[in-house]
């Protein structure tokens, strides 16, 4: 088995932002469906097969499944498909050398600071990935027209209802992938937020509603104009008291280079929308505990002008997947120091690695960030940064399942570690008591009127 053996990464060269930009060959483009999947994965397994072959992922729900909301708005709890896996080994700090190989940066770090109680429980390597399929179609059919443009703002043209780079040849090219990742035109749902401090107090920061339209995967329409948002969300604190009814709004173009990444807030006292410049770049998102980072919303956020990023081809890595039993937990597994271990699924998976680094003159908490993405979907599952003093800054476990009521892999879950300040952020956590989940829609259903991602919309919401 893999885990016995040497372990020895795999990368197949790197090729940085300002490097050949190009549309696949037609060589290899022909090769999507065959021996890459349409999203570009290496369809084979390994050859000792820890890493299985694609054969398709879970495209429909498991024996036993009955969301809160219905089978029609789907959402959660979600049956965990795998839940009769053992693990394969406990990884603990001391097999750090031992496989260090397949661990990052950050999980390296989390294990030295908490060798007694950290560790990652590795489980057989499930594929699991399963989109519909008129979004394989699309990526297939129109690989050769996206575009990065923009100069030094890398912006998305050409682009709509597919995976624009299914064969990267750039970093910003492969960012642009997880930006755009598959998701509903239309979703909605709720969570909770957890901090636990440097003394290991568990803080409940806030529960909000989510309200999000992503136009680029409606696939009725032809293309998203450039100069409407493509992707727009608005979020509304519902606890506790002291934030209930404040909002804010965020909206996101393709064309980053001619648009930005505009936001608005709304706070109850003041009864106003306002802009809110402050949402973006390394900015402490107060919301989110004081250590989360505007651009480390969803793994990166926001334009991609500070940092060049590198390409740096595919690595075999440990790294969170199926994580059905952390999204159906609740609080009780947020512990001192770090979640509770056992209810998290470390599996073997081949990932895409960019590394962006700061450019030269610019302003960041940052020097290096780097993330691990996966092949079959194109979610970030794994990233870490180094600050300015060569620390470890940050690593951020994007927690993914297979949603199999859409199809799609959502990562929306994520556990966000500050080495600096020796905190933890467990966020987007679903399964606490009260809540339902993620009732995210079907591909078809009604959207959002037209006027709901505006300020005037968001004044009307406002309460007291």
């Amino acid at each position: 088995m893999w885990y016995s053996k040497a372990l020895v990464a795999v990368a197949f060269g790197a090729v940085g932002l300002h490097g050949a930009m190009a549309a696949p060959t037609p060589e290899e483009a022909a090769q999507l469906g065959k021996s890459l999947t349409p999203f570009g994965a290496i369809k084979a397994g390994n050859k000792d097969g820890s890493i299985p072959e694609w054969t398709g992922g879970v495209c429909t729900p498991p024996a036993g499944y009955k969301p809160a909301r219905g089978l029609e708005a789907g959402g959660a709890p979600y049956v965990d498909p795998f839940a009769t896996d053992k693990p394969l080994l406990k990884v603990t700090a001391a097999d750090v050398d031992k496989y260090g190989d397949r661990l990052d940066e950050g999980t390296k770090e989390l294990l030295r600071l908490h060798a007694k109680t950290f560790y990652l429980n590795v489980y057989p390597s499930r594929r699991s990935a399963c989109f519909p399929d008129w979004v394989y179609e699309n990526t297939v059919k129109r690989v050769m027209k996206p575009a990065l443009v923009g100069g030094d703002v890398p912006s998305l043209t050409g682009a709509h209802a597919q995976v624009p780079f299914p064969i990267p040849k750039s970093g910003a090219e492969a960012m642009w992938n997880t930006v755009v990742k598959v998701e509903p035109r239309d979703t909605s749902f709720e969570f909770t937020k957890w901090l636990v401090d440097g003394w290991g107090n568990r803080i409940g920061i806030s529960q909000e509603l989510i309200a999000n339209q992503n136009l680029y995967w409606d696939n009725s329409l032809k293309e998203v104009p450039e100069d409407r948002p493509y992707w727009t969300l608005i979020s509304k604190a519902t606890a506790p008291a002291s934030q209930s009814g404040t909002m804010q709004m965020r909206h996101q173009f393709l064309r980053a280079d001619q648009k930005g990444a505009p936001a608005w807030s709304y706070l109850p006292g003041q009864r106003r929308v306002r802009l809110a410049p402050e949402f973006s770049y390394d900015r402490v998102g107060i919301a989110a505990g004081g250590i989360l980072l505007y651009d480390e919303i969803n793994g990166f956020d926001g334009k991609m002008d500070r940092f060049d990023f590198k390409l740096l081809g595919r690595r075999d890595m440990l790294v969170p997947y199926n994580t059905y039993a952390y999204w159906q937990s609740g609080a009780d597994v947020i512990k001192p120091g770090h979640v509770e271990p056992s209810v998290l699924r470390f599996e073997l998976h081949r990932t895409w690695v960019v590394e962006a680094t700061l450019k030269a003159g610019a302003r960041h908490l940052q020097k290096k960030k780097v993330f691990f993405i996966d092949e079959d979907s194109w979610n970030i599952l794994v990233y870490y940064s180094i600050d300015q003093s060569d620390r470890v800054h940050h690593v951020m476990y994007l927690l993914p399942i297979q949603a199999y009521d859409k199809p799609e892999i959502r990562n929306t879950s994520y556990i966000l570690y500050d080495f600096v300040k020796g905190a933890y952020l467990a966020s987007n956590k679903f399964g606490d008591e009260g809540l339902a989940g993620v009732p995210a829609a079907p591909y078809k259903t009604r959207p959002y009127p037209a006027s709901y991602f505006t300020a005037e919309s968001m004044a009307g919401m406002g309460v007291r």
